[in-house]
C-alpha cells in the first residue's frame, strides 16, 4: 500500500461497515457548501463526534500506524457539498497535516457529478466515489486533487494525520 501511495499520492480503499457505525443519516450537518473552514465541533452533534472520533482511531490503527508508526491524529471535518475553492487543483498542505483520508457517505456518478480527481506528474485519475469509499491522500509536493461540482447530496469526511517523518 505505502509504495503505491507514495508513487501516486493517493490510495483507494473501501470501508463500507463504517457507514453503519457512523449512521450519518441520523444527523443534520450544519456546515454545508461554502462553509467556513474548520468551523469547529460546535457544528457536530456530540453523538456524531464520538462516532467520527471512533472511526478516526480505527483508521489510525488499521492504516496509519503500520506504515507510519510515529504518526499523530489531528482532527476530522465532515461536510455536505463541494466548496468552489476545492473544484480547482489544490493540495491541503497549508492545513497542517501531511496525509488524510477522504470518506464518502453518498454515491456519485457521471450524471450527478461529485467526482474526485488526483494528479501526479502527467497522470490524472478520476473517480466517482460510492458510499463507503475511502481514499488515503498525500499532501506532499507534486500531488494534487480536486472535487467536482454535484447536483446531489455529497457528504464527505476528512481524517487528518501527521506522519512525523
Amino acid at each position: 500500500m505505502r509504495e503505491q501511495f507514495e508513487q501516486r499520492g493517493y490510495y483507494q480503499l473501501k470501508e463500507a461497515a463504517a457507514l453503519d457505525l457512523i449512521d450519518l443519516d441520523s444527523f443534520r450537518l450544519l456546515n454545508n457548501e461554502e462553509r467556513q473552514r474548520d468551523n469547529g465541533k460546535n457544528d457536530v452533534d456530540p453523538a456524531l463526534d464520538l462516532r467520527m472520533e471512533t472511526f478516526a482511531r480505527y483508521l489510525e490503527e488499521k492504516y496509519v500506524r503500520p506504515h507510519w508508526p510515529n504518526a499523530t491524529y489531528n482532527y476530522y471535518n465532515v461536510w455536505d457539498g463541494v466548496d468552489k475553492d476545492n473544484q480547482g487543483w489544490h493540495t491541503d498542505f497549508m492545513e497542517g497535516y501531511d496525509i488524510f483520508f477522504l470518506y464518502y457517505f453518498d454515491d456519485a456518478s457521471p450524471d450527478t457529478g461529485g467526482n474526485i480527481c488526483f494528479r501526479y506528474g502527467k497522470q490524472e485519475n478520476e473517480f466517482y466515489p460510492q458510499a463507503g469509499d475511502l481514499f488515503l491522500v498525500s499532501n506532499q509536493r507534486g500531488f494534487w486533487h480536486k472535487a467536482g461540482a454535484t447536483t446531489v447530496q455529497r457528504r464527505v469526511a476528512s481524517f487528518n494525520f501527521n506522519t512525523n517523518e
